[in-house]
């Protein structure tokens, strides 16, 4: 990571999760309420004409037109830029970010189209309401992928198998996640007064808390720590507020008003936001500062050895470079003097220096060992590979291999 980019890290991280929460609030506006207003689109006939509406106040005049498209697609691209130089450059690749921009601007352009022709009086055709629903789907997929692709950064001890992986990476919760925009989506489409919707803010809001216990209980270990749980409480409350300020127009029966429930949302959207970026920079800060990145694909050759090595003879088989499966396969978790997703292997590997079997037993076979940190993935190592890394780690003190 670049110097530059480091000073001015908690500038980038701030301004990705200003533009998360605007393009989950614009997504979500745009997805609940296309999907709402199809139902009755499709079902609307010119025999049965639309009684015109005498109130005037709806919900939130905003999102309509070329240029409030172009807007969410800046904001759209932005947001991935800033999330791939905060968090993780080499984990994803170039033609992902842009596929998936791609599809997404293809989603938005169809969504925006159709909805002009939802919101007439009169019946949509059929390619509106097709351009509608497949504008959604993919807006709603994309939203799913996404949410999922960041749950993946919770886990970096994960980070060196993606190579043995596909890289569509689907987790509970990631799906969790986009359970809660679904949510939210239905809290903004519920702000439509015209068509007293406000019982979908209600229902939502009831919702919210099972959905922020189970974001909790899913994420792993590392994430969690106390500003963690302090932005869920505030969600939980503002979730509660949002239920309340709804009830007493639904017992009345009469439209509920604008303002505070939206406030209500956009303070929602805001915590759910900033416990994700809580739960990434409690996870990730020490990988992120180290300027790691993604060991070399199984089979290649890393692009700095270990050490040198002095020439093979020909009739003896190449020997086992510990040093360069700790770097394909451990650097990523892993520094010899500091903390990373895994505890500094100096204060660790004293134990095992009167028995190095022991260590390379462990690293066949890990088990969870200390509760500060996670459990360390099998590395699916034959019996020389661990015996290798074994040596090597045994063999170092305190130097820290050359970054790549």
């Amino acid at each position: 990571m670049l110097p530059v980019i480091q000073e001015q890290l908690l500038l980038i991280k701030a301004m990705q999760g200003v533009c998360q929460t605007l393009l989950c609030l614009s997504l979500g506006y745009l997805a609940g309420e296309v999907l709402l207003t199809l139902p009755g689109k499709a079902l609307f006939t010119p025999s049965a004409p639309q009684p015109p509406s005498t109130d005037t106040a709806q919900g939130p005049k905003v999102l309509t037109g070329r240029r409030a498209g172009l807007l969410i697609a800046l904001i759209m691209a932005c947001n991935l830029l800033l999330m791939k130089i905060a968090y993780r450059a080499a984990l994803f690749t170039g033609p992902f970010w842009g596929g998936l921009t791609v599809l997404f601007i293809i989603g938005l352009a169809l969504i925006l189209t159709a909805r002009q022709h939802l919101k007439g009086a009169h019946p949509a055709g059929r390619l509106s309401l097709a351009a509608a629903v497949i504008g959604d789907l993919l807006l709603l997929s994309i939203c799913y992928f996404l949410l999922n692709a960041e749950s993946l950064l919770l886990t970096p001890e994960a980070w060196p198998f993606l190579a043995t992986r596909p890289p569509l990476l689907l987790s509970w919760h990631g799906t969790v996640r986009f359970a809660q925009f679904t949510l939210l989506a239905l809290m903004l489409a519920g702000l439509d007064r015209r068509r007293n919707r406000q019982v979908l803010i209600f229902g939502a809001a009831l919702l919210w808390p099972l959905g922020q216990i189970l974001e909790l209980l899913l994420g792993p270990e590392l994430a969690r720590s106390p500003w963690l749980y302090l932005a869920a409480a505030l969600a939980l409350m503002t979730s509660a507020a949002l239920a309340l300020m709804t009830t007493g127009p639904l017992l009345q029966k009469r439209p509920l008003p604008l303002t505070p429930p939206l406030a209500g949302i956009i303070v929602l959207a805001m915590l759910w936001v900033l416990g994700a970026q809580t739960a990434r920079e409690n996870t990730l800060t020490g990988v992120a500062l180290a300027g790691l990145q993604l060991p070399p694909v199984a089979g290649q050759t890393p692009a700095i050895p270990s050490a040198p090595q002095t020439a093979a003879k020909p009739q003896a088989a190449p020997a086992i470079d510990g040093g360069q499966l700790f770097q394909q396969k451990c650097s990523v978790c892993h520094r010899f003097d500091q903390r990373l997703v895994g505890p500094p292997l100096n204060t660790v590997l004293g134990k095992y220096r009167p028995d190095k079997n022991k260590l390379a037993g462990f690293l066949r076979n890990p088990q969870k060992v200390d509760p500060g940190y996670p459990t360390m993935p099998n590395l699916n190592l034959t019996e020389q590979e661990a015996d290798a890394v074994a040596g090597y780690l045994l063999d170092r003190e305190t130097a820290q291999p050359a970054p790549r």
